[in-house]
């Protein structure tokens, strides 16, 4: 019987598993070193993006994000400031979009949709259509919202005049669908047939912000009763489906370098609140999870939205201790 020169424990390993070795070794250090570049990029993505000072209420369960686009032009610059210019435009900024993101502890995300030109604070000394809170500011709307409606947040996040562009065309283009032409021109929407259509950044604003299209449908022009009411429902379709275009890496990045400097945030929104917020409203919005609060609205030359036992009811779910007027 022949006898080993060596233990088998004290074996060489075969060259295929030194081989292996070094490769894992190598896939670690570049896995190692992509995480280094992520993470720093990732860093310069969040300086990018401008902060303001907000004191919240808080909401207790979970987190909630009161999300706002403004309609200030105050901020364009270039081919924008020229496209965007509107002599009626006033001066400071307005809530555009209003939406409440509600991430409870145990449940899921619903994003809730609110007209801004919801009359609020009847009863009190300042009474105003909810979208023009911002003009002071991002604290208050946050204080609007807790004091007149009854919601307290955790977060804010407003998002520039052009930031919706760059962010659909980031995600090349978002899907809408009509009944036949439609236009409207002091939103700069101009769809020539019926069906669907595929969207640029520039389109989805105007699909968005539209509160006057007309459409034609058997030959004659008619203008919908409740499209004022839509924004909202496509302010959260086009956003919806933005984010869900946004699965790729390089996509993703392209998103944030562009879109970043065009979000305010809060100062305690950072990194994982900010992707915890981009998942949930993706969430909400693929799933179904998103409530548009029925109001009264008026079609005066300035258009107001007053509350009805309706309104009380989508709000209720959201309301929190933390804004106790209205618990």
């Amino acid at each position: 019987m022949s006898t080993p020169d060596h233990d088998a424990g004290d074996a060489a390993p075969p060259a295929w598993r030194r081989r292996l070795h070094r490769a894992a070794v190598a896939a670690l250090a570049v896995v190692g070193l992509l995480v280094a570049v992520v993470a720093a990029d990732t860093t310069v993505l969040l300086h990018r993006s401008p902060t303001v000072d907000v004191k919240a209420p808080g909401s207790v369960d979970g987190t909630a994000y009161l999300l706002l686009a403004s309609d200030s032009r105050g901020r364009l610059t270039g081919e924008d400031a020229k496209r965007y210019k509107d002599a009626a435009q006033a001066d400071g900024e307005r809530a555009d979009l209003v939406m409440v993101l509600r991430s409870p502890a145990k449940g899921e995300p619903e994003l809730l949709s609110i007209p801004r030109d919801l009359f609020v604070g009847a009863g009190s000394a300042t009474p105003h259509r909810f979208g023009m809170a911002l003009q002071r500011g991002p604290q208050a709307m946050v204080d609007s919202l807790c004091d007149d409606l009854g919601i307290g947040v955790d977060h804010v996040a407003v998002l520039d005049f052009t930031g919706l562009v760059d962010l659909v065309d980031a995600a090349g283009g978002v899907t809408v669908r009509t009944e036949g032409p439609t236009f409207d021109r002091h939103a700069g929407l101009y769809l020539k047939r019926g069906g669907t259509h595929r969207l640029d950044g520039h389109e989805a604003l105007a699909w968005v912000r539209s509160r006057n299209a007309r459409v034609q449908v058997g030959g004659k022009w008619w203008r919908p009763k409740d499209f004022d009411r839509t924004r909202t429902t496509h302010a959260a379709d086009v956003i919806g489906q933005a984010t869900r275009g946004l699965r790729s890496p390089a996509r993703l990045q392209a998103a944030a370098w562009t879109v970043g400097p065009q979000t305010r945030r809060d100062t305690r929104l950072e990194l994982r609140g900010l992707t915890q917020l981009a998942l949930d409203l993706r969430y909400a919005v693929g799933h179904g999870r998103v409530r548009t609060v029925p109001v009264r609205l008026t079609r005066t030359t300035v258009p107001v939205a007053f509350p009805t036992a309706q309104t009380a009811a989508a709000l209720e779910p959201f309301r929190t201790s933390t804004c106790r007027r209205h618990r």
